[in-house]
């Protein structure tokens, strides 16, 4: 199943010119069901759009695949929708902000609109309790602070995550090396306003590092799953020889060389991409696990019958579980793992000392 996957999703965007392998009808439902778990259920669709009739699922599959995709795309022009409005919320004060991940990744697609989205994370130039303080003002609840960002009412229908800083990493030495590359380069992100959807968004430059740390960070955190790895293909098809390599090596300053030879490997295996779009050569043995982790987890880890989910209430547990499944991958990574707990005891007293729990 796992092949038949791949080669659909190869065919879906455009990497390949036909399907290989015709799906039988209990292929075409588990198919499906991989889609879910990986939030590919508009993606692939691109590719039931071009197969010849006799080659497509069966009536009941494909309506019921037909009204996902469409509740995608209505989420999709809501989400832009809201990103506009919410960037001007914060222009009308003075603060400028830019999209990250989401919606301007989504517009690097042949078709965003088919990308299933989630959240918006806003990312807003401008010190955090000046921040906060205004948003307070407009009446809006706040639910949760940290170092990174916050999750805060603005809409009903769309959930938003302000964002302080785009990122963060448990390796404290890492961490400032990450502070000061995302300083060098957030004027830039700022200024990158696309008239056509009204907001500015984090541009190819910034992603193929920060989507890369998006990645490991969730590695760490949740799980990951193919969306993400999707993302990262069309911020390289989108991207220039020098731009891959300066990524290149400021991922190698931020600790993530191997992780990239990984992520390398996975779009290999996946979407068969050359060599002369890789960032970097493909790290096989960290990549064979990569693959493995990501079609366990799923999106975000929600299908990761290995995890313990703990309510975000019990934070002592939730933590414990959390170091316990993050120990399998010391061999892989053992720095960021040792480190995680020293920064969750370090980020706690922070939250506590600013008065954020």
């Amino acid at each position: 199943m796992k092949e038949i996957f791949f080669g659909l999703l190869r065919f879906a965007i455009g990497i390949e010119d036909t399907l290989k392998i015709v799906p039988s009808s209990t292929e075409w439902n588990e198919l499906y069901k991989l889609c879910i778990k990986h939030s590919l259920v508009g993606v692939v669709f691109q590719g039931l759009e071009r197969l010849p009739k006799n080659q497509i699922p069966d009536k009941v599959l494909l309506l019921q695949w037909y009204a996902m995709v469409e509740r995608i795309k209505k989420n999709n022009f809501l989400h832009f929708q809201r990103c506009e409005e919410l960037s001007n919320i914060f222009l009308s004060a003075g603060y400028r902000s830019c999209v990250l991940k989401g919606q301007g990744t989504a517009l690097l697609y042949s078709k965003p609109e088919y990308r299933q989205c989630g959240d918006i994370d806003l990312w807003v130039e401008g010190e955090r309790n000046s921040i906060i303080d205004f948003v307070r003002k407009q009446g809006v609840n706040i639910r949760s602070i940290d170092v990174q960002h916050s999750e805060m009412d603005f809409f009903k229908d769309v959930p938003v995550e302000i964002h302080f800083n785009p990122s963060y990493t448990f390796n404290f030495i890492v961490g400032k090396k990450l502070t000061k590359w995302t300083k060098s380069i957030a004027e830039s992100q700022f200024e990158n306003y696309d008239s056509n959807v009204g907001f500015a968004h984090s541009n190819v430059e910034f992603n193929l590092v920060y989507s890369l740390m998006h990645i490991y960070r969730h590695l760490f955190s949740e799980g990951i799953g193919l969306r993400q790895l999707i993302d990262y293909f069309y911020i390289l098809k989108n991207s220039n020889k020098s731009q891959r390599e300066r990524a290149f090596v400021t991922s190698c300053s931020l600790g993530m060389r191997d992780f990239s030879g990984a992520v390398m490997y996975v779009l290999k295996e996946v979407l068969n991409i050359g060599e002369s779009l890789m960032l970097c050569p493909i790290n096989e043995k960290h990549g064979k696990f990569l693959l493995d982790e990501i079609m366990i987890a799923g999106n975000f880890g929600h299908f990761d019958e290995r995890i313990t989910h703990v309510s975000k209430q019990k934070k002592f547990r939730r933590g414990f579980e959390q170091f316990k499944r993050n120990w399998k991958f010391m061999h892989y990574y053992p720095y960021e793992v040792l480190w995680s707990p020293f920064w969750k005891i370090w980020h706690w007293c922070w939250r506590k000392t600013n008065g954020y729990l």
